[in-house]
């Protein structure tokens, strides 16, 4: 398919916001092949117009059409983030290997994109997804500690409270047991 007939967006975290793009579609009568996280496939390219009508629907509902190459890399990168830390179909892969695996650029240009656009390192990145998932997983006060470390692949418990604490402020026992969730959306982990 040729790149022009798609569009990159930004914030585009889960199902839901597929089912929102599709559906600011439709309001400005536009017709897409597929609508994935973070891009929208389209059956032929969109006018000037159009394309205006698009970016001011999405912006909108909470979402930016993605101009930039480098921006759309950047964005990729981190919607494959929350795929891995959210789907469990990864846990073969190191990050690393997961990350240049979907792509065609090397780990270490994707690396130096990412700390350009977010002033933030990839596995800075990954932990604050992996910390939010904790945060989720804990406020389901349905699995314990250790089950949520090995839901998701840490080494441990002990390790998995280190990173959480440092990146929360408080033990997950203790985040736990004052049961405040307080959790952040996907899209403003870098906010």
């Amino acid at each position: 398919m040729d790149n022009d007939w798609i569009v990159y967006v930004k914030n585009m975290v889960c199902p839901r916001c597929i089912t929102v793009v599709q559906q600011e579609l439709l309001k400005v009568e536009i017709n897409a092949k597929a609508v994935q996280l973070g891009e929208i496939q389209l059956e032929k390219p969109l006018t000037k117009l159009k394309m205006e009508q698009l970016k001011i629907q999405l912006l909108q509902v909470g979402f930016e059409v993605l101009d930039d190459p480098k921006q759309i890399i950047v964005e990729q990168v981190k919607t494959k983030i929350i795929a891995y830390v959210q789907n469990k179909q990864y846990s073969h892969l190191n990050l690393s290997d997961y990350l240049t695996a979907t792509s065609s650029l090397s780990y270490a240009r994707i690396a130096r994109l990412f700390v350009a656009h977010t002033t933030l390192t990839i596995e800075k990145y990954y932990i604050l997804q992996r910390v939010e998932k904790v945060k989720e997983l804990i406020s389901y006060c349905e699995l314990s500690l250790d089950e949520i470390a090995q839901q998701l692949h840490y080494k441990d418990v002990s390790h998995m409270s280190k990173q959480f604490k440092k990146t929360v402020g408080v033990a997950p026992s203790v985040y736990r047991k004052n049961q405040q969730f307080e959790r952040k959306f996907l899209d403003h982990i870098i906010t």
